[in-house]
């Protein structure tokens, strides 16, 4: 019986591998037709670079809330990159700005990493691993996901702009 099973094991395995090595690799974007998704999209872009960032960036608005996107993990010409970071930081007074336990527990439950800056300003962080292709629906699904990430993050802190 046991042999059985191992048997039908490797058929499964067999025919998961066959099917994963006929699907087509994704194509990779580079920042500029990042860039061009979004403004089809809706979004205004603006490149900028940043001290901290190995490529370009973008900045644009989610609503009221101003994003960067940032390329990491790039070639020299700051293509073919492997990391794309998506930042929304809020600017809060003191007194309103969460706890570290509130930032927590954020990210216990929810998507997307809640940090905080050397002011203590909370910011959400989103990576997404861009190995092996990045296509236009991916980004736009990115996009959709993110607005809602930084609305109910907003909202989460009690964000008003």
């Amino acid at each position: 019986m046991l042999r059985l099973f191992k048997v039908a094991g490797a058929i499964v395995a067999l025919g998961a591998a066959s099917a994963f090595a006929a699907m087509p690799a994704s194509a990779q974007l580079s920042p500029e037709e990042v860039g061009a998704v979004m403004e089809d999209q809706g979004y205004d872009v603006e490149f900028t670079s940043l001290e901290d960032a190995e490529g370009p960036a973008i900045s644009s608005f989610a609503g009221d809330l101003q994003f960067l996107i940032t390329f990491e993990a790039c070639d020299e010409d700051g293509e073919a990159c492997e990391l794309i970071v998506f930042r929304c930081g809020f600017a809060m007074d003191e007194a309103d700005q969460p706890t570290l336990e509130d930032l927590n527990a954020w990210n216990t439950e929810n998507w997307g990493k809640a940090t905080r800056d050397d002011v203590n300003d909370p910011w959400i962080v989103l990576e997404v691993n861009t190995v092996g292709g990045l296509s236009e629906d991916n980004i736009i699904d990115t996009l959709m996901w993110w607005e809602n990430l930084t609305t109910d993050f907003s909202d989460f802190i009690g964000y008003e702009p």
